[in-house]
């Protein structure tokens, strides 16, 4: 028996330290999460404006643009619930806030982080945000995430080659969707991507707006929803019914609470193929058009 002890120790061990010094190198290279997390920590107090949401906000808006203290806290597939746990966590801090912006996209009350094929990205909400993990076990750990050989991948192309994973702006804004790499306009198969399967999540995602519009009530601050600008092929292709549903919920929340209010840009014509990464993504022409004309609501 001792003997196996001894023999398992000598196989185990190796492989312990291994995933111990990859979870270490992982997590000291610079990333979106913590570049937010750490400009929340030291300087939420000045700030007067939070934009909070999906990737439709944290490429479409830049607070460069805000006449208002703006940062972005937004990220890719951050759903309701998160942006109000990021709410919530900062709230103590957040002491000179007056506006918190909030997206609302074709898919924002049907899907949630956890449902959603980039589950993946709630270990980042865990480790480096610091949230309460309500989740799984394995979300404590860059290392059990991803497939060993991606991390390793990483690591090597950080480390070695100088790689950086950095792509916001030191105000949070998403920079690597670029007018110069612009994808195809063709938004049919992202709209039905977008189409909800069931509505199961509607009523828990409508409990998550309604916690960050009574957070926001206490602490005096308005409360703007806003649907993103889309390219034709995207906005023609959406399910009637659910995008109906969204709309008519938000207009609801809007009469029922004073402190917030709804602009919805989803069909503006204010926006050409010139302002789009991809079918419902702005590129950094179109982010800027859409952060100047929030700016006047953010303002008065």
């Amino acid at each position: 028996m001792k003997k196996f002890l001894c023999h398992l120790v000598k196989i185990t061990l190796p492989i312990v330290l291994f995933f111990l010094v990859l979870e270490v190198a992982i997590r000291k290279i610079p990333n979106d999460y913590q570049l937010k997390k750490d400009y929340l920590n030291e300087n939420a107090a000045e700030i007067n404006t939070l934009i909070l949401g999906s990737s439709h906000t944290f490429y479409g808006l830049n607070p460069e643009y805000f006449s208002t203290k703006t940062f972005n806290a937004a990220y890719v597939s951050q759903s309701l619930d998160l942006d109000y746990e990021i709410l919530k966590k900062y709230n103590s801090k957040l002491k000179n806030l007056k506006t918190v912006i909030v997206p609302i996209s074709y898919f924002s009350l049907f899907e949630t982080l956890e449902t959603d094929v980039e589950k993946w990205r709630i270990k980042n909400y865990v480790i480096y945000y610091g949230l309460e993990n309500k989740y799984q076990f394995l979300d404590h750990f860059e290392s059990l995430n991803n497939h060993i050989s991606e991390n390793v991948k990483k690591g090597i192309k950080h480390y070695f080659l100088d790689k950086s994973y950095i792509t916001s702006s030191d105000l949070g804004w998403g920079t690597n969707f670029n007018s110069k790499n612009k994808k195809t306009l063709n938004g049919e198969f992202t709209a039905k991507k977008h189409t909800a399967k069931n509505f199961n999540l509607y009523n828990k995602n409508v409990k998550s707006l309604q916690k960050i519009i009574t957070l926001c009530q206490k602490n005096k601050t308005k409360v703007v929803f806003i649907t993103t600008p889309t390219h034709v092929s995207y906005y023609k292709n959406l399910n009637r019914i659910q995008i109906e549903k969204t709309i008519k919920t938000i207009w609801e929340l809007v009469k029922n609470n004073p402190n917030c209010e709804y602009i919805n840009m989803l069909t503006s014509e204010k926006f050409t193929n010139e302002d789009f990464y991809d079918a419902d993504h702005l590129n950094e022409i179109g982010a800027k058009k859409l952060s100047l004309f929030l700016n006047k609501f953010v303002t008065h």
